[in-house]
């Protein structure tokens, strides 16, 4: 692009801050595992990013003020100096490492949460799942369902009930998903269009199980039934009736009780039959565009 300088791919805030400068930010804080993927018909070209979110730094962890600068200790500029960041350019790194294109513009981004990720997210991070995040649409069904049952027993804090669901939901159950973006041109402006995409190999199977192993549905309790007798039995009154009273009573049970004994002379049996079940298989078979490729290490 005329307006950007040769391979930046978003408009530069210094010129030594370039990918390679935010990439080094993320890594020296821990918070994100980058591994550039090659093609193999084509190894020159990056085909693909493994992009692996492993933690988020806090404003107030930061220090006095996310103003106050950190050396950068594994890179230094082009020209050899040392460089420094605040926290803003630590909010910046996580967009801005996405912006890289290969040569062939059909680059894509293979996203997910660290095994060990145990971070409270930032409300600045909204912004960059808008961008890059994953969507329910792509879920297969079986998952979506399991997605909006999660949603139905996961309670929130009033921090987590800023994020979406489904960003809860990537992070807890290391959800994958790929993401990629191309320049467009509307109204002779340029802009970028985001897609994102499910990864066919993900074993579902194993994060519906587990969710429901979480949040096992509730156990409801058999409704306790009367028969006939108990509620005419229950319904007796004895306190404080005379003896005639009591003998008329008990020809009535007596009558009431034949009576019981003749319906259920000819009442057939009830019977009770159980309906197995066969789970969903829910494993994805269809050709994996990742395949040779391993992303499930980080």
């Amino acid at each position: 692009m005329e307006v950007l300088p040769p391979n930046w791919h978003f408009l530069p805030k210094h010129p030594e801050k370039n990918i390679q400068f935010y990439k080094s930010i993320l890594s020296q804080e821990k918070s994100a595992q980058i591994e550039n993927i090659y093609s193999k018909g084509d190894p020159p070209i990056v085909l693909y990013h493994k992009f692996i979110i492993t933690g988020f730094i806090s404003s107030k962890e930061w220090g006095q003020h996310p103003s106050l600068l950190r050396i950068l200790k594994n890179y230094r500029s082009p020209t050899g100096s040392v460089l420094h960041y605040s926290y803003y350019d630590y909010m910046d790194a996580f967009e801005k490492v996405r912006f890289f294109q290969n040569q062939r513009f059909n680059h894509s981004w293979f996203l997910m949460f660290s095994k060990d990720f145990d971070s409270q997210t930032p409300s600045w991070f909204l912004k960059w799942w808008e961008m890059f995040g994953s969507i329910p649409q792509i879920f297969p069904e079986p998952l979506q369902d399991a997605l909006r049952y999660f949603d139905s027993r996961c309670s929130s804090s009033k921090h987590k009930s800023q994020f979406p669901v489904i960003l809860i939901f990537s992070q807890r159950y290391k959800v994958h998903w790929i993401n990629m973006w191309k320049y467009t041109i509307n109204s002779n402006l340029l802009n970028r269009e985001f897609s994102v995409k499910w990864w066919d190999s993900l074993r579902i199977n194993l994060i519906i199980n587990q969710v429901y192993k979480d949040y096992p549905p509730p156990v409801q309790k058999p409704i306790a039934h009367r028969t006939r007798s108990q509620s005419s039995l229950d319904s007796v009154q004895i306190t404080g009736k005379s003896s005639k009273e009591l003998k008329e009573l008990a020809q009535q049970l007596i009558a009431h009780s034949q009576q019981l004994e003749s319906e259920e002379q000819i009442s057939p049996t009830a019977s009770e039959g159980s309906v197995n079940h066969v789970p969903i298989d829910p494993f994805q078979d269809s050709q994996d565009p990742y395949s040779g490729y391993n992303l499930d290490s980080d």
